[in-house]
Parts: structure tokens; sequence; C-alpha cells
């Protein structure tokens, strides 16, 4: 079997391959290289890339496979990250039209972890400038181009822009993006790949450019939800010691007794043409494997929802960010979020605190749930990945709807994850998002593998990218 063929299995395969001899970690970079060479610059996954560097930590994972050196399941694997992490060596810019002071590039727990097992980084995918939006446009490095649709150029998805369409292009089998509102999760779904929101603070920001402290939160794109379980199962405090342990209770998941609530109906209302219908068939098909599927009603989600598409949801903490961090920043952002900081200064000390209180109170309410489920499910988006080149006509559809029923997720202080669902009625891939209470990020990774048992995995549910075929 080629390097490239290899490339395509899961990650328990392409580690396996490496640890018999099958593969080369060299054999690999040389193979996504050549992926990326063939559609980098029709994609436009990444801001930085440099063959070199692949080159030189897939040489270094072999030479330690070669000495008996087994450092972590993640040894040789071509792996993405977004571009508000820090890397020794590369440049961060997080999105911005000028590269971040150096002390933006020291590496945080995620990156040394990844470096330790000697991972292969192949470069820094595109984000929103700094992170603050779900579209996955930006007017300093345009947008990456989702492979969904080959005739106009539609959202990839945001902030993490460039995460999804790497996994697609083959120059990663892994990707890393970060989740403040459903960073993860949205360009997860809007590419057909699968998305893992972390719980609040179980994996360290630090070395990460901020948004919001309380909702930031590191996480991988992969093309399964196995390969989900694989990379957390990795680099997750409480198992990396013995990674094969819980990955062998997500292979024992069983989809039989699993308890589905089906979300509120605020996740619902409004869906696009086909998202909705996808979603409700593959829980179907969920039920019919032996789930059993019950109405979870939040009148929580829906007072939060409310909130959030009303714009009631303050948040500062970027503005202060640039103001302390980068002074003299403000000038040089996008205009539009340069707008949107600068009416953050409207609000006062009370309305801040008066939101927080709120916000902490909804969060209590909203955990009584799930002692009666395992996991919650819902559309991970409501709409069909927008076209954004041509830039469509001013609508009165605010731009946080792609992110309307991902953030709940951050504001509870839950873990989630999104898998491919089906198409819509564009051909487009929509998302089944599954939710679970903070730190239970074991029972949400088997009810994912145990669901995607069912009904596919991406390749399988929903065929092959228009642009690659």
């Amino acid at each position: 079997m080629s390097a490239s063929e290899t490339l395509n299995k899961p990650l328990t395969e392409i580690a396996a391959s490496l640890r018999g001899g099958a593969v080369s970690a060299a054999d690999l970079a040389e193979a996504a290289i050549a992926r990326h060479e063939a559609v980098g610059e029709t994609f436009n996954a990444y801001l930085t890339w440099n063959a070199d560097v692949p080159r030189a930590m897939a040489g270094a994972a072999d030479a330690a496979l070669a000495a008996g050196s087994d450092l972590g399941p993640l040894q040789g694997l071509p792996i993405s990250i977004k571009d508000l992490y820090g890397i020794k060596g590369f440049p961060t810019y997080a999105g911005s039209g000028k590269q971040l002071p150096e002390k933006w590039e020291a590496e945080g727990p995620v990156v040394q972890d990844i470096k330790a097992q000697l991972g292969v980084i192949t470069g820094k995918t595109h984000t929103v400038e700094f992170a603050a939006g779900g579209l996955g446009t930006n007017i300093h490095w345009g947008a990456p181009r989702n492979p969904w649709d080959a005739n106009v150029c539609r959202s990839p998805g945001g902030s993490s822009a460039g995460a999804g369409v790497s996994l697609w292009e083959g120059s990663a089998v892994a990707a890393f993006g970060s989740d403040t509102m459903g960073s993860v999760r949205i360009p997860a779904c809007t590419t057909g790949t699968v998305g893992l929101k972390m719980s609040a603070h179980r994996w360290s920001n630090a070395g990460i450019v901020p948004l919001r402290a309380r909702q930031d939160t590191p996480g991988p794109l992969t093309r399964t939800a196995a390969d989900a379980a694989f990379v957390f199962a990795a680099l997750d405090p409480a198992h990396k010691a013995d990674p094969a342990a819980f990955l062998k209770s997500t292979d024992d998941a069983e989809i039989s007794g699993l308890t589905i609530g089906i979300g509120d109906a605020s996740y619902w209302d409004g869906c696009d043409p086909g998202v909705a219908e996808a979603v409700h068939g593959a829980i179907a098909e969920l039920e019919k494997a032996g789930a059993r599927v019950v109405d979870a009603p939040s009148p929580e989600t829906a007072e939060l929802l409310a909130a959030v598409m009303r714009g009631e949801m303050l948040n500062v903490e970027l503005l202060v960010f640039l103001e302390e961090e980068l002074p003299g920043w403000l000038d040089q952002v996008d205009p539009a979020l340069k707008a949107r900081l600068e009416g953050s200064r409207n609000h006062s000390a009370v309305d801040l605190i008066s939101s927080e209180r709120w916000l902490e109170d909804l969060v209590v309410r909203g955990q009584k749930a799930f002692p009666a489920i395992d996991v919650l499910v819902a559309p991970t988006l409501c709409v069909t990945p927008p076209v954004i080149d041509p830039p469509p006509p001013p609508t009165n559809t605010p731009p946080v709807i792609l992110a309307r029923n991902t953030c709940p997720a951050n504001f509870f202080v839950q873990c989630a994850i999104s898998l491919p669902a089906g198409l819509d009625r564009e051909n487009m891939p929509v998302g089944i998002q599954f939710t679970a209470p903070a730190g239970a990020e074991e029972r949400l990774l088997r009810a994912a593998v145990a669901a995607e048992r069912v009904l596919g995995t991406c390749a399988e549910r929903l065929g092959v990218p228009p642009m690659l075929r």
C-alpha cells in the first residue's frame, strides 16, 4: 500500500503501519506535501506552509521509531494547526494583517504535547481575524475554499476556517482549531468533517491567542469520530498515559441503550431546507439501531438563544486584549470587526456584571436535563454554508446565525461534537451535534463512535466533495 493510500486510513491503522514498518513518517509527509502542492493554491487552507518543516519533523519521528522510541500515538502523523496557536519557528498572525509580537509564538501545552509525541506539523491554517467570526472570511488573506461546491465559493466555516479544508486537501489527518462560540464545530459541519469541542479548561488555552477566556477551548477536527477519540486519548491528561484503554472503551460502545435527547425547539426553528430533515433522518437511524430517543425541551436554551440573536451577549475581552497587548492594532483590523469592538465601549460595568450574573444563573438551571439523557442532539448549524464570493446582498439575518446552535455548549460550559448527518437541499453538508455535560468527553465520544458505526464515516455518509471528484 502506498503512503498516499495509507493517509486515507483511520488513525489507528496509520499509527500501526508506522510502528510495523509498512510506511515511514517521511513517506507520509511527502504524500501530504504532494497533496498540498496539487490543490493547495485552490483550497487556500494554510496561511503558513513550509514543506521543509514537516520533512524535518517526519525525519525525527522515523529516527525515534528506528531507535525503539514510541513517544505517543501522534508520532509521525501529519497535523495542521490553526493560526492562533504559538509554534516556535512559525509566525503568528491570528488572522490579522501583520505578524503578532514574538511572545505569541510561545508554545502552550497542546502544541508541546504534539511535539513531544513527534507529531508532524504541516503548517498553520487560516483563521478569521482574532477568531471573531463564523463565516471563515478574512479581508487580509482571503477565505479557504469549501470543497463541497465547485461552482461558487461558500463558507468553509469559522473561525477555524482552514482546518476542515486541510483534512479534505489531504495534507493533514488531524487539524487543531479553537472553539469559543462554535469555531471547531462550525467548520466541521460546513466541510463535512468531525469537530470536537472540549469542556472549558479541560485542555489548557495557554499559547493560544484569546478571544473570551471563559469559553475558549482548543480542539481537533478529524475525518471520523473514531479519529477524534484517538486524538483525545493521545492528548487528554486523564488518558494519555494509557490511551489504548480509553480507545478500547469506545470500541466496545454500543448504540443500544443510549438515551438521546432531542434538543429544544429553538435549535430547530428556521432551519434551511434539508437541514432538519437530514438530522431527523440520522436520529431515526440511531433509534432503529437501538437508541432510546426522548424529547429534551430546555427553556434555558431558548432564553439564551433569544438573547444571542438579539446581540445581548456582551463581550469586551477582545477589545481589552488589543489595547493591552497590541496597542495601536485596532486601527488596522477589518473595519467591520473594528466597528463591533468600538461599539462594545458603550457597555457599562453594570451591564457587564448583570449579564454575567444572568448567565451564571442560566447555566445552573440549564444542567437539569442531563441526568435523564446521555447526549443532547440537534443540528450543528441551522443554515446551509452561505455563499461568500460573490458577496451576497445585505440581509436582516445577524452574522451570529452560524453560531446559533453551537454557542449554547460554550455558554453552558459543556462538551460537544459535530458529525456528518447528510446533505441539505443544496447538496451541502449537514451536521448532527451531540452535547454532554462539562467533563463528560468520555461519554460524548463513546456515543459519537457508536453513532458513527450506524451512520457511517464522513466519506461513507457524504461521499467525496465535488472539487475532489
